[in-house]
């Protein structure tokens, strides 16, 4: 028994060469399946945890809200309860916080109340001063502001406020200032409102509101939350108001909910659901490969033991007998490559993604690794030793033309179409994006490219006879004989081939899948978006002053900007249709959206929504804009209280100047800077006991006024001041401005606008066109809290920038800004700012440190998607550089068993005349033109995979893109670039060595046939 063991010992130990090489290609099947598999498990995982964890709380957060009940203790007690039973389980963490949105404060301001419980004494830190307590001294209740309102009031300690309650003023006395001790945190989410966070006692809160709100704000904890937990995460979120409106220990009133938390864990799943149906096509293709690989090594080492085999069958050793020795020597062999590769496989994942979260990560890979490996020895040594003792068959002769039968052609084209329509009728998913994939359609690009290998195979004998045929025909033998040398050993070169149209077709869908999914997400990012940087200022409303601009001409000046335009995001309603409401400059749209023509045309939906005749209203000059109103009445008496100019920015925007008249009538605005035109003008009588036509005449205004008219309908239809047309005025060619009034009771305002009607073309989504049934040129009146405006379709689009609601409407900024300067007695505030650049990292820098605390910034940078199909991309990646390593592997074997096999043929072409060096390029041709042929063939097969599937993966992986738009395909050239001549140089390598050794075996004349 010692001494058999030490025969197969020996027997291993002549082949060391072989098995080493097989042990390599182990350690890289390996290695490279456990890196895919670990991301397919542990990526998701942590996409989740930066997710959560890099995102504002608005993107990650569910803030639930209901009319707070007397005891609010109890109440808090009873929501969390009711919490805690849904998210049993799941990572989750509540913070609540009790307030009275925008109470008025005595001298114009506002204020945000918050209930100073111990809740909230923990989430802030004192500047100045102490906390205030629950009870009251003298009448008087104490408070705490927060830093921005005491530096914008010049408010500090010992200070007092008069809060203007419904019923009755209430005075509080300031005992500190403080300030949130992290501003990001998700219990400050929502709880910004006026001009700054006033905390005091819950009797002062009441007292001083129309009521008090209870908000409680659900986060997940991101470092314990996994991929796993997102299907019950999203079904405790989504029912979390609907149970909590059902309690009436919870609230007085309905729940309701603000936070993109339901949506973003139901992104986060789509994504993994994409992810795990990319990571599966380069697998299975490895997996194809390795095959492949491991049976030509298998054979190869076959081959070299033939003769071996041929004795130890004489002498009476069976075939179980040699494939158990096989599978004992191919697994010592595995088993140790296997270790190797999967060891340094989990080093890379563990520093990459973390450590493994189930078994079957780290199993699965290395046992399969193990089974293929012994299995394709085991069972190659099997079919050899039985043909041992045979005649040489049709291909080992050199009379086979065949690679592949046909019928296994079939079979494999047939499973290819199969999978291939279950991917193109419902895609790669269960139910076409359900939260499974679909087995059998997620292999289908994988089985599409090995069927195409195996259509290879199957034209491969014909084409080389044919080239044989054709070489024929011509003198001499550097053409013919590497021709026939190839029709001759089919067999050799099959897998080779195979290999090698794998391989360059693996590489063609990794580049294709990269560039079509790389550039839909930069795209759509920019779409969705609005602009390379966006910053959401965290206000809305109505501007009140000059000072309440977005801040978009001083942004615009950052170094690296390009274009700014300041917008407006918010919703609305087309009919009973909700909507997204978009406003921003048409003009700045292409620079801000440089996205392809297949996806936006930006420039066609700038000039489809700018007015063909906009309205500019009245140029500004500098120093301040004066003008003189005067007012009579025929009966009783009139007072001018207030005037109002409205000025436009260079971005856009329209801010309010008030003033009041001096005794004599003049009016002196002070035009803020950065104003530069005129275009609306209030003005503002009472009457307190009543007067009877009453008539008001504003003049001294500049000349392009001269001709303005009165807006009936902006402080309502029932205003008394109706239209009186325009007049010229006597004094220096200026225009007197008249609206007259046949009674007037109180006070009533009246607005002066430049003449004309105000466009207001509009861009519809393509689902909100087909919802409704919009046609182009076709009215409609979009309700919003922008304001009510009718508008004209002037264009229909698949999307609309700044949103990612499919039914959305957009409008030029100035334009709703001059419809609603007619219609409305304000105007919108711009809510954000979107900025053009070629460097987003650095302008969202400066921005954020330009904007402040309370802004949002965000970029155009895709993070969330790339977050989770970062591994799929480079899974694609990994598995053409795999399938490209045993391509290379395969043709060293090849060449190997070419040598041995081949070697007297090169002393019978010496015999006749032919050179090494003849000989050399002639053994060179025949894998070069082999290897040329399976690589344009690869090529042909991945071009079809991916104009089959490559637009469909890349829209399912981009779960941020709305679903209208449509994805054009493209390539990464400098990935095929770098991927094509790596496995070009590499072929080359191996195709020089072969030269040199056929010259080695023609230089060595002691070579004899009979002794070898």
């Amino acid at each position: 028994m010692r001494a058999r063991g030490a025969f197969w010992l020996q027997r291993s130990r002549a082949h060391a060469g072989t098995l080493i090489a097989t042990g390599l290609v182990v350690v890289v099947v390996a290695a490279l399946a456990s890196v895919m598999t670990g991301l397919a498990f542990r990526s998701p995982t942590a996409a989740v945890h930066a997710t959560l964890a890099a995102e504002p709380a608005a993107v990650t957060s569910l803030a639930l809200e209901s009319s707070a009940l007397p005891d609010l203790a109890a109440q808090d007690t009873e929501v969390r309860r009711t919490l805690g039973a849904r998210f049993a389980g799941l990572p989750v963490a509540v913070a609540a916080t009790f307030s009275a949105p925008s109470v008025p404060v005595h001298g114009g301001r506002s204020a945000l109340l918050l209930v100073s419980g111990d809740d909230l004494r923990q989430r802030v830190s004192l500047t100045q001063g102490r906390w205030p307590s629950a009870g009251a001294a003298g009448g008087v209740q104490e408070a705490a502001v927060d830093a921005a309102f005491a530096r914008s009031h010049s408010v500090g300690v010992g200070d007092r406020l008069v809060l203007d309650g419904p019923a009755a003023p209430v005075t509080v006395v300031v005992t500190g200032v403080w300030r949130p001790a992290d501003p990001s945190a998700p219990a400050w989410f929502g709880l910004t409102s006026g001009d700054g966070r006033i905390a005091l006692p819950a009797a002062a809160a009441t007292a001083a509101s129309d009521g008090v709100v209870g908000r409680w704000v659900v986060t997940p904890d991101a470092p314990r939350t996994v991929a796993a937990d997102l299907p019950r995460l999203h079904n405790a979120l989504a029912g979390a108001a609907a149970e909590l409106s059902g309690d009436s220990a919870a609230g007085s009133s309905p729940f309701s909910t603000s936070g993109d938390a339901v949506a973003t864990v139901a992104a986060m799943q789509r994504s993994v659901v994409a992810l795990h149906a990319v990571i599966p096509v380069p697998l299975a293709v490895l997996a194809a490969c390795s095959a492949i690989a491991l049976v030509l090594l298998a054979q190869l080492l076959a081959g070299a033991r033939r003769v071996e085999t041929r004795l130890l069958r004489s002498r009476g050793v069976t075939i179980p007998a040699l494939a158990g020795a096989t599978a004992i020597e191919s697994g010592l062999v595995a088993l140790v490559a296997t270790a190797i590769g999967t060891i340094a496989a989990q080093l890379v994942l563990l520093v990459t993604t973390g450590p493994p979260s189930v078994a079957l990560d780290l199993l699965l890979p290395p046992v399969l690794t193990i089974a293929v490996a012994i299995a394709a020895a085991t069972l190659t040594v099997v079919f050899s030793a039985r043909a041992a003792s045979e005649s040489p068959g049709a291909v080992e002769a050199g009379r086979g033309r065949t690679a592949v039968s046909a019928g296994l052609t079939v079979l494999a084209v047939i499973a290819a179409a199969v999978t291939l329509w279950r991917f193109v009728a419902f895609g790669p998913t269960v139910g076409g994006g359900a939260d499974t994939i679909d087995p059998t359609g997620v292999v289908a690009p994988a089985a599409v490219l090995c069927a195409i290998a195996l259509i290879g195979l199957l034209l491969f004998g014909p084409a080389s006879a044919a080239v044989e045929r054709i070489a024929g025909a011509g003198r001499g033998v550097a053409g013919v004989l590497p021709a026939r040398q190839v029709g001759r050993g089919v067999a050799l070169f099959a897998g080779p081939v195979a290999l090698i149209v794998l391989a360059v077709g693996s590489l063609t869908f990794a580049a294709g899948y990269a560039g079509t999914f790389g550039g839909f997400l930069r795209d759509s990012a920019l779409l969705v978006n609005g602009a390379p940087v966006r910053v959401d200022l965290g206000i809305g409303g109505s501007p009140h002053g000059p000072s309440d601009v977005s801040g978009a001409d001083r942004l615009g000046r950052l170094p690296g900007v390009t274009a700014a335009s300041p917008a407006v995001v918010d919703d609305g309603t087309v009919a009973d249709t909700d909507v997204a409401v978009v406003a921003a400059n048409a003009s700045t749209l292409p620079a801000l959206l440089p996205v392809g023509g297949y996806l936006l045309d930006t420039e066609a939906l700038s000039r489809g929504i700018t007015p063909p005749k906009p309205v500019e209203g009245a140029s500004l000059a500098a120093g301040d804009l004066r003008a003189t109103v005067a007012v009579r009445a025929a009966g009783g008496s009139v007072t001018v209280v207030g005037a109002t100019a409205w000025l436009a920015t260079a971005t856009g925007e329209v801010v309010p100047v008030g003033a009041v008249p001096a005794a004599d009538g003049s009016v002196a605005f002070a035009v803020p800077a950065g104003a530069s035109r005129l275009v609306a003008v209030d003005v503002t009588a009472e009457s307190v006991a009543g007067a009877d036509d009453v008539t008001v005449t504003l003049t001294g205004l500049t000349a392009a006024t001269a001709r303005w008219v009165q807006a009936p309908s902006a402080f309502g239809a029932g205003s008394p001041f109706q239209p009186d047309g325009a007049a010229t005025g006597a004094s220096g060619g200026s225009g007197a401005l008249t609206a007259r009034a046949a009674s007037l009771t109180g006070d009533s305002g009246m607005r002066f606008v430049p003449p004309g009607d105000a466009a207001l073309p509009l861009a519809v989504t393509t689902a909100l066109a087909q919802d409704d049934s919009l046609q182009l040129g076709q009215r409609i009146e979009v309700r919003s809290p922008l304001g009510d405006v009718q508008g004209t379709v002037a264009t229909i689009v698949p999307a609309l920038p700044g949103t990612t609601a499919e039914r959305a409407v957009l409008a030029d900024l100035p334009a709703l800004t001059a419809v609603l300067l007619r219609t409305s007695a304000s105007v919108p505030r711009a809510s954000s700012v979107w900025l053009a650049t070629d460097d987003p990292a650095a302008v969202a820098a400066a921005t954020r440190a330009d904007a402040g605390s309370e802004a949002t910034v965000t970029t155009a940078s895709g993070a969330f998607v790339a977050r989770f199909l970062g591994g799929a991309v480079a899974s694609t990646w990994l598995g053409a550089a795999g399938c490209a390593l045993l391509a290379v592997a395969a043709v060293a074997a090849a060449i190997t068993a070419a040598l041995r096999r081949r070697r007297g043929e090169v002393v019978v072409l010496r015999a006749v005349g032919l050179s090494g060096r003849q000989q050399a390029w002639a053994r060179r041709l025949e894998v070069i033109g082999v290897a040329c042929a399976a690589g344009v063939f690869g090529l042909l097969g991945g071009i079809v995979v991916v104009l089959l599937v490559g637009n469909t993966l890349a829209r399912l992986s981009v779960v941020t893109a709305p679903a209208t738009l449509s994805v054009q395909g493209r390539v990464d050239p400098l990935g095929m670039a770098v991927g094509a001549v790596a496995l070009a140089a590499a072929l080359a390598v191996a195709v020089w060595g072969y030269g040199v050794a056929v010259r080695r075996q023609a230089a060595d004349t002691a070579y004899r046939e009979e002794t070898r």
